[in-house]
């Protein structure tokens, strides 16, 4: 899956901030430079585990190249082993 585009709507920008405290620059970073591990979940969403500074879990949905952000948050300890497995 290639991505090159990052989509994240105002108000998502803010609940992810305010309930996760993970920046929009730290979601985009970790989508397009951060080496994700990209899984297929539910309802044509995809869950990718990034390391950017920190580890991320981003849900999002995937259409011609662009991420459309629905939640991010920290990668709980599970979630990064399963990323260094994978990476």
């Amino acid at each position: 899956m290639i991505i090159t585009k990052v989509l994240i709507e105002e108000h998502i920008k803010k609940k992810i901030f305010e309930k996760h405290n993970v920046y929009q620059e730290e979601i985009q970073n970790g989508l397009l430079q951060g080496n994700p591990v990209v899984f297929k979940t539910k309802q044509d969403r995809y869950r990718a585990i990034t390391s950017y500074h920190r580890y991320l879990t981003i849900i999002f949905t995937y259409n011609h190249a662009s991420a459309s952000i629905i939640t991010a948050y920290p990668s709980s300890p599970w979630q990064i082993k399963l990323y260094k497995k994978k990476a």
